[in-house]
C-alpha cells in the first residue's frame, strides 16, 4: 500500500491508502505502485485514476500540477482537483470548465502584456519629451 495525499491551496482533499495511481504526465502515462522508485513530473490537466485498498477505482480531475512518489506515499499539489467516482463528470469537467479557465488564463496574461507594453511606451514618451514636468 502507498498513502495518496492530494493537496490545492485550500487544503488536503484527499489522504488514504491505495494500491496504485494512474496519471498523466506532461511525458506520459504513468502507473505509480508501492514498490516503483521514486518519482517527481508535472501533471497534465487531465483524470488520475486510483485504487483503493478494498479495489474500488476512483478519479480526481486535476487542473496541471506536480506529483512525488517518495518511498511508500504517493503526494500531488494542484491548484484545482475534483473528486467524484462518475468518470463521465469528471471528462466533461476538464473538456468544459478547465478548458474554460485555461482560455480565461490566457486572455488576462494577453491583457497584462498589452498593459505592460503600454506603460512601457508612455515611460518613454515621458522620457523622451523631458520628463514628468521638470521637477521630478
Amino acid at each position: 500500500m502507498m498513502q495518496f495525499k492530494v493537496h490545492t491551496p485550500i487544503g488536503t482533499i484527499l489522504d488514504l491508502p491505495v494500491k496504485k495511481v494512474d496519471l498523466e504526465g506532461l511525458d506520459g502515462f504513468w502507473t505509480l505502485l508501492p514498490k516503483h522508485a521514486d518519482f517527481i513530473n508535472t501533471l497534465t490537466s487531465g483524470i488520475i485514476t486510483y485504487t483503493t485498498e478494498d479495489n474500488k477505482t476512483l478519479y480526481i480531475a486535476c487542473n496541471k500540477g506536480v506529483v512525488v512518489k517518495k518511498n511508500q506515499e504517493v503526494r500531488i499539489s494542484t491548484p484545482l482537483a475534483i473528486l467524484d467516482d462518475n468518470l463521465e463528470n469528471l471528462t466533461r469537467t476538464i473538456e468544459t470548465d478547465f478548458k474554460q479557465m485555461e482560455e480565461e488564463r490566457k486572455e488576462v496574461n494577453t491583457t497584462m502584456a498589452r498593459l505592460e507594453i503600454g506603460l512601457i511606451k508612455g515611460m518613454k514618451t515621458l522620457k523622451t519629451e523631458g520628463g514628468f514636468g521638470g521637477g521630478l
